[in-house]
């Protein structure tokens, strides 16, 4: 069965097993659902919006290599993108968030040594606004 989701410069579609996303005159994504390791659709405005969000691994399952992609949602999709996670959930056991992620952990820097990520020294300038968002969200948080 297949599943048809678009709106203004996007679509998807789900057949066959393979999730395939098109920004238009941007990119297209074809991929296997099974290399989803991670599906959600989440409320991003109080005009009822969301942000449908997929994590993708590679081949073989011990690869570092992870494809992280994100796609806003009009109000009147957020339904069916809800319909497509529960899919991807049913047949192809996606869960919705990673199994080891803790909610309540603090936002911190990632760690140079770590696999999976590219990381350069950083500019002046990049670690002031670092800076100042960890001092904006400390503020809102008190």
């Amino acid at each position: 069965m297949t599943l048809r989701l678009e709106w203004p410069g996007f679509r998807l579609v789900y057949e066959e097993g393979v999730l395939g996303l098109r920004w238009s005159d941007a990119a297209d994504l074809w991929v296997k659902a099974e290399r989803c390791v991670e599906a959600s659709m989440r409320a991003t405005s109080a005009d009822g919006s969301g942000q449908l969000a997929f994590r993708f691994g590679s081949a073989p399952s011990d690869a570092t290599d992870l494809i992280v992609v994100r796609a806003g949602v009009p109000a009147d999709h957020v339904q069916d993108a809800e319909q497509l996670v529960q899919r991807l959930r049913r047949e192809h056991g996606v869960p919705d968030r990673r199994a080891d992620e803790d909610e309540t952990a603090e936002l911190a820097r990632v760690p140079v040594g770590t696999d999976g990520w590219v990381l350069a020294p950083t500019g002046p300038a990049s670690e002031e606004l670092f800076d100042e968002v960890m001092e904006r969200i400390k503020n809102e948080a008190d």
